[in-house]
C-alpha cells in the first residue's frame, strides 16, 4: 500500500539538483512548483513521491520557507544537530531542555521571567531539566552507591531567558541554541598584501620537480623577506614583519595536496595517489562496454612462424631472433568475455584495427584451429569503446574506423589505468595464471626476475604462443569462476545476459567492408572490376561504365570472403558480386594458396581456370586452413604489400568458357578441364607456320632462329 504523504506549502523537496514547493496535495498526488521558476509546476502521484524520497539525491526540508526556520538557520554551521560533535550536541540538547523546563513551569505558574522569580524557581529548574536530559539522579541507568555524579550547573536568568527568547522565535527549533564559538576569533588581516604574497612562495617553492624539504623551503621563504626589508631599507620604507618558522609552516600546510602533488612528482602521480576507489561503471547488458587495450607479454618467444625448433641443431637455433610480442585484447566488461586477441610486433594502429574487426565475429573457427574444447563465440555489437591515449587508438585510422562503425570511442586520461579496470585486471590475471607455465617469462619487474635467464630458455614460436593463449582464454579462463561476477564463470553470465537481454546487432557486410576494407583503385572494363583474378559487377558499375566518363573506381574487399566487394560508384557505396560462383566465403588466403598449388602441379604458365582453382581450394587440407586462421592472429598476417603482389600477378580474370556457356562435368585431369580464357592475341601477326609442330621441335628452332643485334645496322 502506497502511504500519502502530507505536505505544507512551505515545504521545499530536491531532487537531482531542482528545488520544488508543494502547490496541491490530493488524493491522487501532488503537484509542485520549481524555486526560482514561477509557474513551471511538475505533478507526482504518490507512489512516485515515495519512490523519489528513497533516492540518495532527494532531500525534504519540513517548513523551509517559514520564518522561524529561516531564523533557526541563520549563521549556524550545520543544519541537524546530528551534524554537530559530540560534545557540542549534548550541551545543545541541554539547553533546549533548560527552556523546555522553564517554559513548562512558567505555563504552570511557577516561575516568571525576571531575575527573582528566576532564582526562587531554580532549584526546581534543575530538577526539571535533570529529568529531562536523564542526567544525575535522574539517569535512567543504575548508579552505584559511592559513584560520582556529573550535572550542569545552571546559568543566570539573563542567560536562560535570553535562550528562551531565542528558542521561540526559531519555531521551538535547538538549531537557535548552538553556541556561536564558530564566529569567534580574529579574523582581521594579520599581513599587508605584499606580505602574503611573499608568504605563499613558500607553496611555489615546495611544490618543485626538484623536490625540497619543509624546511629548505622555509628557510628559502624567510630568506625573501629578508631581501625585501633590505630593498626596502635602501628605499626608506617601513620594513615588513617576518614571519616566524611556524607560521610559514602553518601556511604550507594549507596548500592543496593535489597541486603540491602534481608539481613535485607529475600530473599522473598525483591521480594514482588521490584516486578514489569505486565500482566503476553500471554494466548489466552483454557489449554494453568493450574495453580494448595493448599490452607487452612477459615472456620471450621465437619471433618466427616455425614449428620445428626442436628438431634443429643448437648453432640453427642460436640464430634465431628472440623478442617479446605485443597483444592487442578487448573484453567485454558485463561478462568478462574477451571479445578479441592477437598479436603483434609493435604497437600500431593496423593490428588494433584488426583487433577491433574480430569483435564482430564469430571465433570459433579460430579455437578450433587452436585445437580447444570450448567454442569461442562470443561477438556482437558493441556500445561506448574505451581504451588508453596509446598512439594505435588515438591515430587517425583507428577513430576513422570506429567512427565509421557508428561506435563510441571514449579515451580516459592517460596514467588512469582503472578507468579501464576490466581490462587492466585480466591482464594481471594473464601474468599471474599463464605466464608462470611458459618457460622464458620475464616476470613483473626485474628485482621478481633476478638471475632467471628467460633469453636462453626462450622456444615458443608465434603458433605456439598463439595456441597457448587461445587455449587459456577459451578453455581456462571462460570457464572458470570469476570474483568480479560473484562465481560466475563467464561463459555462464554471457549465455544467461545474452538470453535476458541479447546482444546489440553486428553492422552489416557492406558496413564493414567500408570500415576495415583497405582503399584500393580499379579500373572499369566491360566485366566491372578485377581483383586477385575475380571480377566483379554490379548495376551500378555497369550504370556508370554505359555513361560515366570516370573510368577509375574504389574498392574494399573483405580477405575472408571475397565472394563480393564493396565498390564506390560516384559518392555511394554498391555491394559488387563474383562473376565466378563458387567463391562465397572463400578467404584470401585459400585463393592464394589454390592459384599457388595449381601453378605448382601444371608450371607457372599453366593457363589458371575458375573450376582448377575452385577444386585445389577444396584440396587444401584441415591443418592448412587452421594454420590460415591461426596466421590471421599473428604478425605474419597478410599485409597490404602481399595483397597488392597477389594482386598484380593475376592480370588476367579466372574464368572459363564452361561458366559462360553452360554447365559441363568436371574432368579428373586438371588440364583437360574447360578452356581457359588467356590474354587477347593481335590478330595483325599472321601465325607461325612453325607453331604446328612438336613442342621440342619449336624451342630447337626458337633457339636457331637468328635475332637482331647493334651490328645489324650495319
Amino acid at each position: 500500500m502506497t502511504l500519502r504523504f502530507r505536505f505544507s506549502s512551505s515545504d521545499m523537496i530536491t531532487t537531482a539538483g531542482v528545488a520544488m514547493r508543494p502547490l496541491e496535495i490530493d488524493d491522487k498526488g501532488g503537484t509542485f512548483e520549481r524555486v526560482g521558476q514561477p509557474g513551471i509546476t511538475e505533478a507526482f502521484c504518490h507512489q512516485e513521491l515515495a519512490e523519489m524520497m528513497r533516492r540518495p539525491d532527494t532531500t525534504y526540508f519540513a517548513g523551509y520557507f517559514d520564518r522561524a526556520t529561516q531564523e533557526a538557520r541563520r549563521d549556524k554551521p550545520v543544519q541537524v544537530i546530528s551534524e554537530l560533535s559530540e560534545k557540542t550536541a549534548r550541551l545543545v540538547i541541554w539547553r533546549k531542555a533548560v527552556c523546555d523546563a522553564f517554559l513548562a513551569l512558567e505555563a504552570a505558574g511557577l516561575v516568571k521571567r525576571t531575575q527573582r522569580a528566576y532564582e526562587q524557581a531554580k532549584a526546581q529548574l534543575a530538577s526539571v531539566t535533570a529529568r529531562l536530559v536523564g542526567e544525575g539522579a535522574a539517569a535512567f541507568a543504575k548508579i552505584r552507591p559511592g559513584k560520582e555524579i556529573k550535572t550542569r550547573k545552571l546559568p543566570g536568568s539573563r542567560t536562560v531567558l535570553q535562550w528562551v527568547r531565542s528558542y521561540q522565535a526559531a519555531g521551538y527549533s535547538a538549531l537557535s541554541l548552538i553556541p556561536a564559538t564558530h564566529l569567534s576569533g580574529n579574523r582581521t588581516r594579520r599581513w599587508c598584501p605584499k606580505a602574503e604574497a611573499l608568504m605563499n612562495q613558500v607553496i611555489e617553492i615546495y611544490a618543485d620537480t626538484q623536490q625540497p624539504t619543509k624546511v629548505q623551503s622555509i628557510q628559502e621563504t624567510r630568506a625573501l623577506f629578508s631581501e625585501e626589508n633590505a630593498r626596502r631599507a635602501s628605499a626608506g620604507a617601513t620594513p615588513l614583519t617576518i614571519p616566524s618558522a611556524s607560521s610559514v609552516k602553518r601556511r604550507l600546510g594549507s596548500a592543496d595536496p593535489f597541486y603540491v602533488c602534481a608539481k613535485r612528482h607529475g600530473a599522473s602521480a598525483a591521480a594514482r595517489k588521490f584516486a578514489m576507489s569505486s565500482n566503476g561503471p553500471d554494466v548489466v547488458r552483454p557489449m554494453e562496454r568493450v574495453e580494448m587495450d595493448e599490452n607487452k607479454l612477459d615472456v620471450i618467444s621465437l619471433l618466427t612462424l616455425t614449428g620445428i625448433w626442436e628438431h634443429l641443431p643448437p648453432d640453427r637455433q642460436r640464430k634465431f631472433e628472440t623478442g617479446r610480442r605485443w597483444m592487442y585484447l578487448a573484453i567485454d566488461c558485463a561478462t568478462k568475455c574477451v571479445v578479441s586477441m592477437r598479436l603483434a610486433d609493435n604497437p600500431n594502429s593496423d593490428d588494433a584495427i584488426r583487433a577491433l574487426r574480430q569483435i564482430f565475429e564469430d571465433k570459433t573457427p579460430l579455437a578450433q584451429a587452436a585445437e580447444c574444447e570450448s567454442t569461442w563465440h562470443h561477438h556482437g555489437g558493441i556500445g561506448p569503446l574505451v581504451t588508453d591515449m596509446g598512439p594505435a587508438f588515438v591515430s587517425d585510422a583507428f577513430q576513422a574506423t570506429v567512427a565509421s562503425l557508428g561506435v563510441t570511442s571514449h579515451l580516459p586520461p592517460a596514467g588512469i589505468p582503472w578507468m579501464r579496470g576490466h581490462i587492466e585486471s585480466f591482464f594481471r590475471t594473464l601474468g599471474h595464471q599463464l605466464m608462470p607455465l611458459l618457460a622464458g617469462r620475464t616476470f613483473f619487474d626485474t628485482v621478481d626476475r633476478g638471475d632467471y635467464p628467460s633469453e636462453m630458455l626462450a622456444c615458443l614460436c608465434d603458433d605456439d604462443l598463439i595456441k597457448v593463449l587461445l587455449t587459456y582464454i577459451v578453455d581456462i579462463y571462460h570457464n572458470q569462476p570469476h570474483g568480479s561476477l560473484k562465481g560466475e564463470t563467464p561463459n555462464a553470465a554471457w549465455k544467461r545476459l545474452v538470453a535476458e537481454h541479447g546482444t546489440p546487432p553486428v553492422p552489416d557486410g557492406l558496413t564493414l567492408r567500408k570500415a576495415f576494407g583497405r582503399p584500393m583503385p580499379r579500373k572499369l572494363n566491360d566485366e566491372g572490376v578485377l581483383f586477385s583474378g575475380l571480377s566483379y559487377s554490379c548495376e551500378a558499375l555497369r550504370e556508370a561504365y554505359l555513361h560515366s566518363p570516370i573510368r577509375e573506381v574504389e574498392i574494399r574487399v573483405d580477405l575472408q570472403d571475397i565472394g563480393w566487394i564493396a565498390v564506390k560508384v560516384g559518392a555511394t557505396w554498391y555491394p559488387a558480386l563474383a562473376n565466378q560462383p563458387g567463391f562465397e566465403g572463400v578467404s584470401f588466403d585459400e585463393l592464394r594458396e589454390g592459384i599457388r598449388a595449381v601453378r605448382h602441379a601444371h608450371a607457372r604458365a599453366a593457363k589458371l581456370d575458375a573450376p582448377k582453382v575452385q577444386r585445389a581450394i577444396a584440396r587444401i587440407s584441415d591443418a592448412n586452413r587452421r594454420a590460415f586462421a591461426l596466421r590471421a592472429l599473428t604478425p605474419f598476417h597478410v599485409t597490404d604489400v602481399d595483397v597488392a603482389r597477389a594482386d598484380a600477378a593475376l592480370h588476367y580474370p579466372l574464368r572459363s568458357d564452361e561458366q559462360r556457356l553452360g554447365y559441363m562435368p568436371p574432368s579428373n585431369d586438371l588440364l583437360n578441364d574447360a578452356i581457359s580464357i588467356t590474354p587477347p592475341t593481335d590478330t595483325s601477326r599472321k601465325p607461325d607456320s612453325d607453331d604446328d609442330g612438336p613442342i621440342s621441335e619449336r624451342r630447337t628452332r626458337s633457339k636457331n632462329r637468328r635475332r637482331w643485334g647493334f651490328n645489324d645496322g650495319k
